[in-house]
């Protein structure tokens, strides 16, 4: 079911409100939208480059989503990781290739991006196939035969021929089937000329293979040399230390539900709409909490991420104080819950889990391509600084899983930054999957 709301996506949905306080925030919300002049200014500010979100993409990662190359190069010329991989496994390279960006997927593989990493089985050449984007596929598989080469050569000691196959363009971060990297057989063989050629080409020591091994502990393999090869990481900055500092954890579902009902429970009854709307969220919350009882004690993590989005949104009204705000903001928490409670039923009293959402961009009933889609919980949109999510493949169709409850979605073109209408999105139900058509402006065919 979709509803389209009365209103029309103003000015501020171009340029989105940013949260005070979170330059992070800010500079990965600024690469979703494309504004490097923005970008630039929060690098030079010391923005950590390699930022993450809440599923581990980085400004890089969306950079390379929406095809941005002067800013995919910026970044990587200031330090940005070109082979990350966020939570779910994708990869800078992986998005580009998905939305046949082939510049941008050539400055990735030119900085060592690995062309033959895999994301639920499928590489990035794969992916640019099967979307028809033909030039990025044929540059990938260039890169592949150029990858699967430099590995043997890695392997094998021969250092005149990695480094021609490096300057053919081949991607410095590849792995072989046991993920081993030719960093790690140059740090096993102690070839620290190797060494040095390969990092000046943007290989990654911060890499591990399948077992989990680092390159010091592919030193440590040949005792004679690893010594020398640990001195010379260490002189560049490189140490055993973990590289990426471990994400907080997030409560889990049956404490944040109890957390939610502490809190609703503070709210002033200051109108009807407000009684009206908290004696409808504080009955879905006392079912969920039932509910949540027969629930793996272990939930799942984007589950969780949402709920805490429900809280920090009420938290947020309630310290604002503004009437209006809070109104709103618990209506929407009300509605949030019903919808994630209905999809608990339906589905036999279970969590019910994530949906996949299909969205189909539309002018009239043509199907028009290559427009960014943006979403967020409905309970943010009374929040001054609301921060909205993208889906990462450009549509159409574009997918993404999301937990069941409303949503506020929207299309925004990336060459242009123009955006559509707002539409408000129930996903639940107790289905795994949805189909949604958003609609396009006019005259904006391609």
């Amino acid at each position: 079911m979709i509803l389209v709301s009365a209103l029309t996506v103003a000015l501020l949905l171009q340029v989105p409100a940013r949260t005070p306080g979170r330059p992070d925030a800010e500079l990965l919300e600024s690469a979703k939208l494309g504004q490097l002049a923005r970008v630039k200014e929060l690098v030079a500010r010391g923005v950590a480059v390699d930022s993450v979100d809440r599923r581990g993409y980085t400004p890089l990662m969306w950079a390379a989503a929406g095809g941005q190359i002067d800013m995919v190069r910026f970044l990587l010329e200031s330090g940005a990781a070109a082979d990350r991989r966020a939570g779910d496994g994708a990869s800078a390279l992986m998005l580009a290739a998905a939305n046949g960006f082939t510049d941008v997927v050539r400055a990735l593989i030119v900085r060592g991006a690995n062309v033959v990493a895999a994301r639920g089985g499928v590489t990035a050449q794969q992916m640019a196939a099967s979307r028809g984007h033909t030039t990025t596929a044929a540059l990938l598989a260039q890169a592949e035969g150029l990858a699967t080469r430099l590995i043997q050569a890695a392997n094998e000691g021969h250092d005149a021929a990695v480094r021609q196959l490096l300057a053919l363009g081949a991607p410095a971060n590849a792995t072989d089937e046991r993920g081993a990297t030719p960093l790690m057989f140059a740090a096993r063989n102690g070839d620290l000329g190797m060494l040095q050629f390969l990092l000046s080409r943007g290989a990654d020591p911060a890499l591990r293979d399948a077992q989990g091994q680092s390159i010091f502990d592919w030193a440590e393999r040949s005792p004679e040399t690893g010594r020398h090869v640990i001195v010379f990481l260490n002189d560049r900055g490189f140490t055993r230390a973990a590289a990426r500092p471990a994400a907080a954890a997030t409560p889990q579902v049956a404490a944040t539900l109890q957390t939610l009902e502490t809190t609703l429970a503070r709210v002033p009854p200051a109108s009807n709409a407000i009684r009206q709307a908290q004696r409808r969220a504080g009955a879905a919350l006392s079912q969920l909490r039932a509910l949540s009882a027969n629930w793996p004690a272990e939930s799942p993590e984007d589950y969780r991420v949402n709920l805490i989005t429900d809280l920090d949104a009420l938290d947020a009204a309630l310290r604002a104080g503004e009437p209006e705000s809070l109104a709103a903001t618990v209506q929407a928490l009300a509605e949030d819950l019903e919808v994630k409670l209905e999809h608990c039923t339906r589905s036999g009293g279970k969590l019910g889990g994530a949906v996949t959402v299909r969205v189909r961009t539309l002018h009239g009933s043509e199907e028009i391509k290559s427009w960014q889609v943006f979403y967020m919980p409905k309970v943010l949109e009374a929040a001054e600084h609301a921060s909205p999510d993208l889906f990462p493949q450009l549509s159409s169709p574009t997918e993404e899983a999301l937990v069941p409850g409303r949503y506020v979605m929207w299309v925004r073109d990336p060459s242009t930054a123009k955006v559509g209408e707002r539409t408000v999105v129930k996903v639940g139900e107790g289905k795994k999957e949805l189909t949604l058509e958003l609609p396009v402006p006019g005259d904006t065919r391609r």
